[in-house]
Order: structure tokens, then C-alpha cells, then sequence
């Protein structure tokens, strides 16, 4: 499992550099990193929190389709805090596997 934390993080690094994909990859690091939380807990917590920070902060394909789907009607922030939110129920879910993980 520790090998599948190292491609997250290694993947939600590619995720910042890839223009439009990254977005993507960024979910794809998340659902691995989500696999291996329960024995690589702060590996998986630093990817997922690198995928926070890229999709929140850092993704400008994601500013252009908000301002896209504001264009076409859509209220405001839809598309946003769909693709941040999908990564903080990644987290939590993460977060109480760590918790809840037998010794």
C-alpha cells in the first residue's frame, strides 16, 4: 500500500503541471490515495491535500469552465465546489478509515 501512496502523490504532482487533464487526474490520485489511507495514512493525507490545494487554488481549466457554465445560466460555483468538495469527501472518508483501522 505504501507503493500506491507514492504514485498519488506522484500523480497529484503531474496533476498541477497538466493543463486541462489534471483536474481529472488530480480525482484519480484521490481515489488511489483513498485505497491506501487505512496503513499510509500521512502519504495519502499529503496527496489528497496537494489535490485540495490544485483544485481549489491552482486549476485554471476549472475557472474557465465555471465562467463557461456561469455564461450559460448556471448559478455560481456549481462546477468549483463540485470538483473541491469530491476531494474533501475523499478526505473524510480517508480520515475515518485512519480512525476507525484496527491495530
Amino acid at each position: 500500500m505504501k507503493a500506491l501512496s507514492i504514485v498519488a502523490i506522484v500523480l497529484a504532482g503531474i496533476s498541477f503541471i497538466v493543463p486541462v487533464v489534471g483536474v481529472f487526474s488530480a480525482m484519480v490520485a484521490s481515489l488511489l490515495a483513498v485505497i491506501s489511507f487505512r496503513s499510509q495514512a500521512t502519504l495519502s493525507g499529503i496527496a489528497i491535500g496537494l489535490n485540495i490545494i490544485n483544485t481549489a487554488f491552482l486549476s485554471p481549466s476549472l475557472l474557465i469552465a465555471e465562467a463557461g457554465n456561469q455564461m450559460d445560466g448556471q448559478a455560481a460555483g456549481e462546477l468549483y465546489w463540485f470538483y473541491v468538495g469530491f476531494h474533501l469527501v475523499i478526505l473524510a472518508i480517508g480520515g475515518a478509515l485512519a480512525y476507525f483501522k484496527k491495530a
